[in-house]
């Protein structure tokens, strides 16, 4: 019988200086399972076969090179492999078969997902079904926080923004029919910071009640964000209190973006 062999889901990720780590996995080998092949550069760490892997849509390594993410959207779950043991240590389940996120922190030391969480992870303040970020301590493997505020502000959809510092995160609620605002949260607790408010269009504009923001990055203190707006402007503001600093003007798309990459890099 003549086994079909799906293309390579293949990762690279600088994981320090001196080496790479990438991540093969080889679907429907044997029918219905999947390979997993994991190198240190030239290197073969560890290799496993589940049927788990067949599902998987995204792989990730943490900045320290210490985990593994395989994220299965569309089945529902991610897997958390420790790729100093090779194992498998732990597989994060959602009510639905979406997962919207899945990131770790800048010190590889927390886990922030993003998709409706199971029966066992219920939370009074908002509905189940609802999708909520949960911050989880990888050390421990334990949740520290479900990422939460009264505003369901909190839905990131796998694009976060983290301080170089590792101490603040930033994420916008967006849908397919709007974008909302920026909210800055507590990467270590998962608390609520502050939130940016839409930006008001110029005097005699023809659109009201405030652009929407499309993307946003934290200076590498976290003390200060930029944001860039659907009508192309980019503004700053107090990370901390949410008081914009300084409105920099419309940009085209290739400039907003370099502005935002040296923003994060240099904070300015």
């Amino acid at each position: 019988m003549r086994i079909l062999f799906l293309p390579l889901l293949t990762l690279l990720l600088c994981a320090s200086a001196s080496a790479q780590l990438r991540a093969d996995i080889q679907k429907d080998t044997p029918v219905g399972q999947a390979t997993m092949r994991v190198y240190g550069g030239e290197q073969l760490l560890f290799q496993a076969t589940t049927s788990g892997l067949n599902a998987v849509t995204e792989s990730k390594f943490s900045p320290d090179g210490k985990w593994l993410l395989n994220i299965a959207d569309g089945s529902g779950y991610v897997q958390l492999w420790d790729v100093e043991k090779g194992e498998r240590v732990k597989t994060f389940l959602s009510q639905s078969s979406r997962i919207f996120g899945a990131d770790f922190t800048p010190d590889g030391q927390r886990l922030l997902l993003d998709f409706s969480g199971s029966k066992g992870m219920a939370d009074s303040r908002r509905p189940g079904y609802l999708p909520s970020p949960t911050l989880w301590n990888l050390a421990t493997l334990e949740r520290i926080a479900f990422v939460y505020n009264d505003k369901r502000e909190s839905f990131y959809d796998g694009k976060v923004t983290f301080s170089t510092n590792g101490e603040r995160m930033a994420f916008i609620r967006q849908s397919s029919h709007s974008y909302g605002p920026v909210s800055v949260w507590n990467a270590k607790t998962g608390a609520h910071i502050a939130t940016i408010s839409r930006l008001p269009y110029p005097q005699g504009a023809a659109q009201t009640g405030g652009a929407g923001s499309v993307d946003a990055r934290l200076s590498p203190d976290g003390r200060r964000v930029l944001v860039q707006y659907v009508d192309s402007r980019l503004a700053e503001y107090d990370a901390g209190t949410g008081t914009r600093l300084k409105l920099r003007g419309e940009f085209s798309a290739a400039d907003a973006g370099a502005a935002l990459e040296q923003f994060a890099r240099e904070g300015r």
